[in-house]
């Protein structure tokens, strides 16, 4: 562990603590006995977590007492870096041993789950409530209202479009928030919003803005990881840049994201009050150039998919592979009142504008991942631009020489999970980072080609037989016999 704020090594960190405050307001702090603590945050996660491994020849398990209700204390921080993971002013809350095995005469280990406060309020409140207003300003008074989830950490929430009406129908807040998400349509008509918590805050925002602006101007990547060794041995950022293993995760399942509505979907739409059914089509290729791609900072970017026609058809051409089917209401049936002043129009929830985009844009989050194993760095959280350099692996020509990059392993990345793990007895701090791009650097070719037409076999007719025909056997009769039930009925 370092004790200076200037890094002298990759993996160099300062964990102030941890200190662990049992029930009987015992606070005592457990650095020596640490073997071990990992903590989780991600996009898909209103909150974090981790966990601590514990070696116990002290008896501290029994002093405090640890029984899942105690709070833990403690920051991480690497050394010189001006962000790091603080459970000091917002505790984090032990709610389960999950392991406890002896490991020597009079010492145990122990495995401790932790997360945050909100988590644990979360699910100890219900809501029972009628929301009026933008679906911005609802998700806000769930999260600072003292009825509710009742935060004081920082609130990060991307303004909604239109003004709507919900009944929380005895729900947490959290499933709450999920389900307004799902509708949830940003200023710029984007949808696909993302509630999380990272060390930063909550934050309430559409996938659209945590990549870029309108197109054009790309959200700041915040480091750059190299799958290459350290070109000078000497300079720490320079090894604190490079990959020690990368992954790709189940990439490019045209299969499975083609059937689940990725690249084309049909919408049919009920209007409940005009009894009328519209119909919206999807393509994937036409809204990719109306939104934020990850790689737009490059002029020669393009999808991660070949538009190449196979067959008379590109893979955009099949709206049909997924139906959806969804009541509307007109949007008479949405206005308070005879007053024509903005705030009394309220809408329907326009799935027409969100659910195919949205439905393809979280397909397109796990379409294409990558998990990187890199020195620890407390700056980097989830839903924070990172730029991955790959060298190319094919033979390469002498002009090339060794900085030819992979252009379709290698560009910009959005974290959509991290791990850090620390261990105290090799002095490491390591991350574990997940993440996904919707783009590559360079266009992927599309060259006409024809496919050999395969053979065409007609229809095959059967020969036909004569099946003989047999009588059916005649059955042997059965009479039931007559039975008198009068006497049964004399008085």
């Amino acid at each position: 562990m370092a004790q200076k704020d200037v890094i002298q090594a990759p993996g160099d960190y300062i964990l102030t603590g941890p200190l662990i405050v049992g029930t009987s307001g015992e606070m005592i702090n457990v650095a020596q006995l640490l073997q071990e603590i990992n903590i989780y945050q991600s996009i898909d996660t209103p909150y974090l977590s981790g966990s601590m491994l514990i070696s116990d020849s002290a008896g501290v398990y029994e002093k405090l007492p640890i029984i899942g209700q105690e709070r833990l204390i403690f920051s991480l921080t690497t050394p010189g870096a001006d962000q790091n993971v603080d459970f000091r002013d917002y505790h984090a809350v032990i709610y389960n041993v999950e392991r406890r095995m002896t490991t020597s005469n009079r010492q145990q280990s122990y495995l401790l789950n932790f997360t945050t406060i909100e988590n644990v309020t979360n699910y100890r409140t219900k809501i029972s409530k009628s929301f009026k207003g933008s679906i911005a300003a609802m998700v806000s008074e769930i999260l600072v209202d003292s009825d509710m989830i009742s935060t004081p950490k920082a609130v990060s929430i991307d303004p909604t479009q239109n003004m709507r009406k919900y009944v929380a129908p005895n729900l947490r807040p959290f499933q709450v928030i999920n389900q307004l998400k799902e509708e949830a349509i940003d200023e710029k008509g984007q949808p696909h919003y993302l509630f999380y918590e990272n060390p930063n805050g909550f934050f309430f925002r559409s996938l659209d803005s945590l990549i870029g602006e309108m197109g054009e101007t790309s959200s700041v990547s915040k480091k750059e990881f190299k799958s290459q060794p350290p070109s000078d041995p000497r300079d720490i950022e320079d090894q604190l840049q490079t990959i020690q293993s990368f992954e790709i995760l189940d990439s490019n399942n045209t299969f499975t994201n083609g059937r689940a509505g990725m690249f084309g979907s049909t919408l049919l739409q009920h209007d409940i009050l005009n009894k009328s059914v519209s119909k919206y089509e999807h393509s994937y290729k036409e809204t990719f150039t109306l939104r934020n791609s990850t790689n737009q900072n490059v002029g020669k970017y393009g999808p991660v998919y070949s538009d190449q026609k196979i067959d008379g058809k590109t893979i955009n051409d099949y709206p049909h592979a997924r139906m959806f089917v969804h009541p509307s209401g007109s949007s008479d049936l949405h206005h308070e009142g005879s007053s024509t002043s903005p705030e009394y129009n309220y809408t329907h929830n326009n799935a027409e504008i969100w659910l195919q985009e949205s439905n393809a844009r979280g397909l397109e989050r796990e379409y294409f991942t990558i998990k990187l194993e890199v020195f620890g760095d407390t700056t980097i959280m989830c839903g924070d631009i990172i730029n991955v350099t790959v060298p190319s692996n094919r033979p390469l020509d002498a002009a090339e020489g060794a900085d030819a990059i992979d252009p379709i392993l290698s560009g910009r990345y959005l974290v959509t999970s991290l791990q850090h793990k620390v261990v105290p007895s090799d002095a490491m701090h390591s991350m574990v980072i997940t993440a996904m791009k919707d783009s590559v650097i360079q266009k992927l070719p599309e060259i006409p080609f024809q496919l050999p037409v395969p053979p065409q076999i007609g229809i095959v007719d059967l020969p036909t037989f004569d099946v003989p025909k047999f009588s059916r056997p005649k059955l042997p009769s059965f009479k039931f016999p007559k039975i008198n039930f009068g006497s049964f009925f004399k008085l």
